[in-house]
């Protein structure tokens, strides 16, 4: 009997179903294809398992496989990819609004959305700033404190509790604080200790050691989970409203949908160890003014892209 070589890290209820996404993921992550063999040896599976879901995705059109017998994603995925977009209340313009954002503030820009116990990435533009290591449009985050938390400010209580009852007991105060400042303000602005650029700069390693093996999920997870606990704690308004200079990591601000929900966040990462008030002043009101032009976009594309 052909067993898979190791206990495959599940994401769902399905581990069958958990091996053809890694694959396509992996896939994904890889432009210039791969063999059945480095799928097997990446991802930890048996060689017949590989070459089973690799058979069932040629024929679906999902993937194709190459003169060399490489495996790369294929046109089938086309109307796929072209449905989630159109499903997303994002106008063909985001991407250029976004690294205008970046240029003029001269940091990264990342636009995100909250489904269900995730936040993942849409769109990031690192401009002339940093972005951290494994974060580009597609990863995913936990949705655990403070991740998401302009969107929660605005969610039905219930989802509220259940965001700050994650977190831990010492910091539940100061989170439920955070979330009745975003809806007073519109924006929520995180400090940068110390040791943060050195931890960026660790992580960014493992994270480069995590993508030569894609089955550690959990392990990838949980160093996202990492970098997003990097920001430290939240700024109260009259820590802001004061002249001394303040390390600043992150700012994000909701984004409405055609709807009018809080579904989106947008953040920009300065990332810097001293930001005047002056210049805090200007971060705000470039993030809440982008933020006005994505919602009047959304609004006026009535929930889909332009075609």
């Amino acid at each position: 009997m052909d067993h898979d070589k190791t206990q495959f890290p599940r994401r769902g209820d399905s581990p069958p179903t958990d091996r053809v996404v890694a694959i396509v993921e992996l896939l994904a992550a890889e432009p210039r294809g791969c063999s059945v063999a480095e799928v097997t040896e990446r991802l930890e599976l048996s060689r017949s398992t590989v070459t089973s879901v690799l058979t069932a995705l040629e024929h679906a059109g999902w993937v194709r496989r190459g003169p060399d017998r490489s495996y790369t994603l294929g046109p089938g995925l086309v109307g796929v990819a072209d449905a989630v977009r159109d499903s997303l209340p994002l106008s063909d313009g985001v991407s250029d609004v976004l690294s205008a954002l970046a240029d003029r503030i001269g940091c990264g820009v990342a636009l995100s959305v909250v489904q269900g116990e995730q936040l993942t990435f849409l769109e990031v533009t690192r401009g002339r700033g940093r972005i951290p290591a494994g974060v580009a449009a597609g990863t995913r985050l936990p949705l655990h404190a403070p991740v998401g938390a302009t969107v929660i400010a605005h969610a039905e209580q219930t989802r509220q509790d259940a965001w700050l009852g994650g977190a831990p007991e010492s910091q539940r105060y100061a989170l439920e604080r955070l979330l009745a400042q975003i809806r007073r303000t519109g924006v929520a602005v995180f400090q940068m200790r110390e040791t943060d650029a050195h931890l960026l700069d660790v992580l960014a390693d493992v994270v480069e050691l995590l993508a030569e093996h894609p089955t550690r999920t959990a392990l990838r997870e949980r160093v996202f989970g990492l970098i997003a606990s990097l920001s430290g704690h939240p700024y109260t308004t009259a820590e802001l409203d004061g002249d001394t200079p303040l390390p600043v990591s992150y700012l994000i601000a909701p984004v409405r949908d055609s709807r009018g929900e809080a579904t989106y966040e947008l953040q920009i990462g300065p990332l810097r160890p001293a930001v005047t008030k002056a210049e805090r002043d200007t971060l705000v009101r470039e993030l809440l003014a982008t933020v006005d032009a994505l919602g009047t976009s959304m609004v006026a594309d009535g929930g889909g892209r332009r075609r």
